[in-house]
């Protein structure tokens, strides 16, 4: 039995008939009309089904209040039949106890938020819609859009290059006609890709992400003659902060759509030079710029690493159990050992700062709230050590 069932009426029940056999006392012993009895046992029913009910659904606080009502109900009556007065007054204790914390529960509940209207909500989604749409038309991926019945509504000209279709011949079609929305990759004849998709108001993006069987056409001067922005970072070979934004919610929500793991991970280069050595800023600049291709490397194809405004580094390691990414994340901390030679880790000793938190894809989580605890976890100034915390 799992511990949670602890609190169903009938396992505490048992238990409480011990003190009662106990303090039995024939002297004291009452009466107890057959009403009373019928009501008790019809209401301890009531509470079992409910308790079970609260149970299954992991919600400790009313099945604690239930397992309170019912266990001072049949003590009650139970003790008077006995005729144990104490064991009374203690279940009539928790009964009260009970009814307190319900009835607290029923009256302080937050007030429920001010409605907003039609045309407010219209106006947020808009937004909503438009601060999306701006971002995904900048970022050099394959996008797709769909309305809320999965209608293709939008694509930017990478995604009709990856499929090999116009926007003409998707425009208005369902996108599981185009898209194996119920897999992970699809496969076009420009090669396989992963697949990806967020929801944003009443909208779906599916994005395409290229595996190592995929090979899109790409000019290296397409960014320059749309005014996009290219996924990865020219010098490190690092995603870049404006694709995280999207990358990094279509992972967590990948995760949780199909109850995967996920670990983050966050790195930073620090240097602690001796007095006589001075460090310009572009050598800093170069010095990080090697370690970040090597973390780059060092990455499977299904990793994501982006490189922060303020050259940190971000890692999503998907489906990677805690111990993997711990024992990644020990070698990527002493990757300044092998990067730099002896001579220089001598003069400016440096260190890699590190955070580690694991999801494993069965709770709700948002990606603001994934990279926060990634965050914490970092800022409690453990270097060069793979400490995890973990989402239960």
């Amino acid at each position: 039995m799992q511990m949670k069932w602890v609190l169903f009426p009938p396992v505490l029940s048992i238990a409480l008939l011990i003190p009662t056999a106990i303090f039995h006392n024939r002297d004291f012993a009452a009466q107890v009309p057959p009403v009373i009895w019928g009501v008790t046992i019809a209401a301890y029913l009531c509470f079992c089904c409910l308790s079970a009910f609260f149970i299954s659904r992991d919600d400790n606080q009313h099945s604690t209040v239930i397992a309170l009502l019912s266990q001072g109900l049949m003590l009650t009556v139970i003790s008077v039949r006995a005729g144990a007065p104490l064991l009374s007054w203690m279940g009539l204790v928790c009964f009260v106890i009970g009814l307190s914390i319900a009835f607290w529960g029923a009256t302080n509940r937050p007030a429920p938020e001010a409605p907003v209207s039609f045309e407010e909500a219209e106006t947020l989604n808009e937004n909503a819609r438009e601060r999306v749409d701006s971002l995904l038309s900048k970022l050099d991926l394959p996008v797709c859009v769909t309305d809320a019945k999965g209608v293709i509504v939008a694509s930017n000209p990478r995604f009709c290059e990856a499929a090999g279709k116009s926007f003409d011949d998707m425009s208005g079609e369902l996108v599981n006609e185009v898209l194996p929305i119920d897999q992970d990759t699809v496969i076009f004849d420009s090669g396989k890709w992963w697949l990806t998709q967020a929801k944003e108001g009443a909208r779906y993006y599916f994005s395409l992400l290229p595996t190592q069987d995929c090979k899109p056409a790409h000019h290296s001067s397409h960014e320059a003659g749309h005014g996009g922005i290219a996924i990865t970072d020219h010098e490190t070979g690092l995603l870049v902060e404006e694709y995280r934004l999207v990358r990094g919610p279509q992972e967590i929500s990948r995760a949780q759509r199909y109850k995967r793991s996920v670990t983050g991970i966050l790195l930073e280069l620090l240097f602690n030079p001796a007095q006589d050595v001075s460090l310009p800023e572009k050598q800093k600049h170069m010095m990080f710029v090697a370690f970040a291709i090597r973390v780059c490397h060092a990455l499977r194809t299904t990793d994501c690493g982006f490189l922060l405004p303020d050259k940190r580094i971000q890692l999503i390691l998907p489906e990677t159990p805690v111990g993997g990414a711990k024992t990644l994340l020990s070698r990527l901390t002493t990757l300044p050992q092998d990067v730099f030679d002896d001579e220089i880790r001598d003069a400016i000793h440096p260190k890699v700062r590190s955070g580690l938190f694991f999801y494993n894809g069965t709770t709700k989580m948002e990606y603001g709230i994934f990279s926060a605890a990634i965050e914490e976890d970092f800022l409690r100034g453990k270097e060069a050590s793979p400490a995890a915390s973990e989402a239960a």
